[in-house]
């Protein structure tokens, strides 16, 4: 596993309470189960967490315009991921510098 890949690792269990040692797949599932609790149960608290992370709006309303909860978790899922993984690479950068 990359550095990248750690650090965006490290951040999205930090964010969502999940267990780093879990295959790729699998952490996203579980990342993808979390949004649509969030969903079902805090939608304040979603659009909090969204803002924090910095998850381009635009994009954020593309995914809501899907039907449903489990439809609008894989999309929601791919922007944070896609997110922390350009903080990561951030980090990563500039601690080389």
């Amino acid at each position: 596993m990359s550095e990248v890949e750690k650090i965006t690792r490290e951040l999205l269990s930090k964010e969502f309470g999940l267990n780093q040692a879990m295959v790729a797949a699998e952490f996203e599932q579980r990342l993808q189960e979390r949004l649509v609790y969030l969903m079902l149960n805090d939608m304040e608290g979603l659009l909090q967490l969204l803002y924090r992370i910095d998850v381009n709006e635009q994009k954020v309303k593309a995914a809501f315009a899907q039907s449903t909860p489990q439809e609008i978790a894989p999309e929601l899922a791919k922007l944070i991921i896609d997110r922390m993984r350009q903080k990561a690479e951030t980090r990563v950068r500039y601690r080389e510098i």
